[in-house]
């Protein structure tokens, strides 16, 4: 009896550690529509104007966020990456010249956040009361997405509005949750929304050119802007995909 108690703990054990290794989660972004294809230019560098980060608002779920330094550094690294402007400066550090031409950014983050936790307490008792021997097949799920509005007011007042918006969804089970799968699916929504916003940017250079008339005139000393993939630096998409049933 001893004996078919210490072998059915074991692989009890066993079966845990299998199907926890094998599967532990998998991200599913919304589908979406074809990207288009990044936007390429190129354009005088002496046209270029300086860019100045002014502000970065989030909600989540309608309640104000403080604004994370690390979000800020790659929104900013992501425009750089852009190549369109001369130099980048962020609210409260270096700022443009008062008398030099410039164009200001400011973006709004509403993020949306639903961890099941109805479903997951739910699961939580089931699991509990069969002493955690099905804790590896039962998955949870967490969906996060956001909206973008991105502003760009010109040197002289002109103001243009770009948005994006993404979405996934986390899955994991209960021995794989980890703040690393929340943090993977934020970081590829948030990448979808900054790349779709700098797109429609770069469509739009000669707005935030310091003489568009000129353009054609310039002919030394010019410079490639557009977006690239990926645009900053954000956790690799999961390569962990659900077992298939027998």
């Amino acid at each position: 009896m001893i004996r078919c108690s210490r072998l059915l703990t074991y692989g009890c054990a066993g079966l845990v550690v299998l199907l926890a290794s094998g599967c532990s989660h998998w991200i599913e972004l919304t589908d979406q529509a074809t990207p288009p294809t990044p936007s390429q230019a190129t354009i005088a560098s002496d046209l270029r104007v300086p860019l100045l980060l002014e502000t970065v608002h989030i909600t989540q779920n309608g309640a104000p966020l403080a604004t994370p330094p690390a979000l800020e550094r790659q929104v900013l690294g992501a425009l750089e990456t852009t190549q369109l402007f001369s130099q980048h400066f962020q609210s409260g550090y270096a700022q443009p010249a008062p008398n030099q031409a410039h164009v200001t950014i400011r973006l709004s983050m509403d993020n949306h956040v639903e961890p099941h936790a109805g479903e997951a307490a739910f699961r939580g008792f089931v699991i509990g009361a069969s002493m955690f021997l099905l804790a590896p097949v039962i998955s949870l799920d967490y969906d996060y997405g956001t909206e973008m509005a991105l502003e760009v007011e010109r040197w002289d007042g002109q103001t243009k509005q770009y948005t994006a918006s993404s979405s996934g969804t986390a899955h994991y089970y209960l021995f794989g949750a980890s703040p690393h799968v929340i943090d993977e699916l934020k970081g590829q929504v948030t990448d979808t929304c900054l790349t779709s916003l700098l797109d429609q940017l770069v469509r739009d250079h000669t707005f935030y050119l310091a003489d568009s008339s000129s353009q054609s005139e310039s002919a030394i000393r010019t410079v490639s802007v557009g977006t690239r993939r990926p645009i900053a630096d954000v956790h690799p998409v999961s390569t962990n995909t659900p077992a298939s049933s027998p």
